[in-house]
């Protein structure tokens, strides 16, 4: 799975793009935020099919291990019955894959496993243990390496952040009014966002069905969906070098939903997410991925007029990359990941004069599963901790009438490794561990500029601090330091 999984993530990023260009260009613009306007067509409710939802779960699983054992031919995908009775026996393990399969490429399985209940009726909590269930099935049974702690996490609980984003983002596509090849495109692309969802529609024949009207389940939202184009320097300050990277850079953001609109009944009415990534150097292509969602809220009262005070509480969802190379040696500056996550956050929004508003935020996030750069494990494909931990966020937005807007944004991520080797011999390896015994914290502050030059376009400014701090119980303290630098240019859809 390690190598089907790992493609099928990029092609998800690529695709969740192409997607929302889709939608978006079907919305109105209104200043300087992309609107859907409430739609007045009747909504459908699915019809719940538990049976179907674990056909389509079983079905996936065999699909992938087919491919993986007799495509690609992989040794965990040689099973059998002595394979299953060990992993049984053996029980649950941390393993060594990847940092992107096992933090980034696993969540997104899991979200496929949680669109087959969503797209089969079941609510946003109905869905969790069928999540959870695809992932036992798999890891017990559709591989012969012991099952995996920190699979089970990433799977069900990061699959129900994206699997959840990525069915109500499928919604938006949906339009049984449209005929030919725009209804081609929209059915396309809804199953290349939402395999499982596409693929029922077309054995229900709803892929095909024309009617008046658009047949959502969900409202459709306030969206906003931007794509930017730039140039990112960054400064790498190392131990005896400062290393200087130049190298193209995208971004891509949807906000989907309200949250100061009253009517947030649900999880996920109200998401943010984004993704960066490189291009024409050495950085990784995909180096940056934030996901929050809105599980609840509620309006709490305030004395001062033209305030507005929202308490909730949040998912969490970010995964962070980097590379360097110094003297022909690659090195990895920092990474981070928020895989499985949850949190209260409070929001805030003044309206301080006829064009000027106010948008600030805070959360304190519990980090159930995360990992970190370590300077020192080294095993198989392991070249990271994981553990666990909390995070903090903080952003400030100051928008200047319907052309500009300043931004402040910080993020600590603290991730401590509790199971790992017991000696300071780097060659003594416990390969059944979260790595380095120790903690390390990334801190991360933005400042930026927006200005909206003309209709749609947009110019972009942003300067980046990163600071990591790693320390180990057997090791010296490591600090890193880096700052970037990035202007780019926009399309607001």
């Amino acid at each position: 799975m390690r190598s089907t999984i790992e493609l099928r993530n990029l092609f998800f990023v690529l695709f969740f793009t192409c997607n929302v260009v889709y939608v978006q260009s079907q919305i109105n613009i209104i200043n300087d935020t992309v609107l859907a306007k409430p739609s007045t067509d009747r909504l459908l409710t699915l019809p719940k099919h538990p049976v179907r939802t674990v056909a389509n779960i079983l079905s996936t699983n065999v699909g992938v291990w087919a491919f993986d054992r007799f495509v690609t031919n992989g040794e965990f995908a040689k099973i059998s019955l002595n394979s299953i009775r060990n992993n049984l026996k053996t029980g649950f393990v941390w393993d060594n894959d990847m940092f992107a399969t096992n933090l980034c490429a696993h969540p997104y399985h899991g979200g496929l496993y949680f669109n087959a209940a969503r797209s089969n009726g079941m609510s946003f909590w109905q869905s969790i243990p069928f999540s959870a269930g695809g992932c036992l099935m798999w890891e017990i049974a559709m591989e012969n390496e012991p099952p995996s702690i920190n699979d089970f996490m990433a799977t069900t609980i990061g699959g129900t952040s994206l699997g959840e984003m990525t069915f109500r983002i499928s919604d938006l596509l949906i339009n049984d009014k449209s005929v030919g090849f725009e209804r081609f495109g929209r059915e396309f692309l809804l199953t290349l966002i939402s395999p499982i969802r596409g693929i029922n529609r077309i054995l229900s024949g709803e892929s095909k069905r024309v009617r008046n009207i658009r047949g959502n389940n969900i409202q459709k939202p306030p969206t906003v969906f931007y794509l930017s184009l730039g140039h990112r320097i960054i400064a790498d300050n190392l131990k005896h070098a400062n290393d200087i990277i130049n190298t193209g850079c995208f971004d891509a953001a949807l906000y989907y939903g309200d949250s100061f609109i009253d009517d947030n009944e649900k999880p996920y009415d109200t998401f943010m997410f984004k993704v960066g990534g490189n291009f024409l150097s050495s950085q990784p292509v995909i180096s940056r991925v934030n996901a929050i969602g809105l599980l609840y809220s509620v309006d709490l009262p305030s004395k001062w007029l033209r305030n507005r005070f929202i308490f909730g509480f949040f998912q969490h969802f970010n995964y962070y990359e980097s590379s360097s190379v110094i003297d022909k040696i690659s090195l990895k500056p920092y990474k981070i990941s928020e895989a499985a996550s949850v949190g209260t956050g409070l929001l805030y929004n003044r309206n301080i004069a006829k064009h000027i508003a106010l948008y600030a935020s805070i959360h304190l996030s519990a980090i159930l599963l995360g990992g970190s750069q370590t300077d020192h494990y080294q095993y198989d494909k392991r070249d990271y901790n994981m553990g666990s931990g909390f995070s903090t966020k903080l952003s400030c937005d100051l928008r200047l009438g319907s052309k500009a807007h300043m931004f402040f944004e910080s993020e600590d991520y603290r991730i401590y490794s509790w199971v790992g080797n017991q000696t300071s011999d780097p060659t003594i390896i416990n390969s059944n561990s979260q790595g380095d015994i120790g903690n390390t914290s990334l801190t991360i502050v933005k400042v930026g500029f927006n200005y909206i030059i003309k209709k749609h376009f947009l110019i972009s400014s942003e300067k980046s601090y990163i600071y990591r701090h790693s320390q180990y119980k057997y090791y010296p303290t490591v600090e890193h330091h880096v700052e970037e630098n990035k202007i780019s240019l926009g399309y607001i859809f």
